[in-house]
């Protein structure tokens, strides 16, 4: 198992992971799509700004099995708290693993952006939510995150939109 900054090379294999993760999602059944060229166009900068502990930098951090299949990812991202504090805060935009992950990997590419935002001198907080990461269960994302030091904080409700 290795857990290491993503490079150019990972794009593929990254977009690959995300076509995954979509397929075993709930916008698997709308007409909801991975737009590949923005999430190439997002892989690419995100790469770029890798590790900047500045607003807008970005944390970009992927598991690789021993076959060289990228098995995880994390992006995080660095922003204003509420976008208008003068303290910031790094979240996450994804977090997402294969099925067959290496069980200590989903805790290791977070923890990599929990230090990361620690290492950022103005960065408040940390927030993440929780999904499918870890063997699909949302409740086991929690217990994780709840082991690296955070706490529950609100809820996340959504509605979809009939169109």
């Amino acid at each position: 198992m290795t857990v290491r900054p993503a490079t150019y090379a990972d794009i593929a294999g990254i977009v690959s992971l995300l076509h995954e993760g979509h397929r075993r999602s709930h916008y698997a059944r709308t007409d909801v799509m991975l737009d590949e060229r923005e999430a190439k166009r997002l892989l690419v900068q995100s790469i770029q700004r890798h590790g900047s502990v500045n607003l807008g930098g970005t944390f970009l951090m992927v598991a690789e099995k021993a076959d060289g299949r990228i098995s995880g990812v994390i992006l995080g991202t660095m922003s204003r708290l509420y976008g208008i504090l003068d303290r910031m805060m790094a979240s996450d935009i994804f977090w997402l693993a294969s099925l067959d992950v290496d069980p200590g990997d989903p805790v290791a590419l977070m923890r990599s952006m929990v230090e990361w935002a620690k290492s950022a001198p103005d960065c408040f907080e940390v927030k993440c939510g929780t999904s499918a990461i870890i063997r699909d269960d949302p409740k086991e994302a929690g217990r994780a995150l709840e082991r690296l030091g955070m706490t529950h904080y609100g809820e996340i409700y959504r509605m979809e939109i009939e169109r």
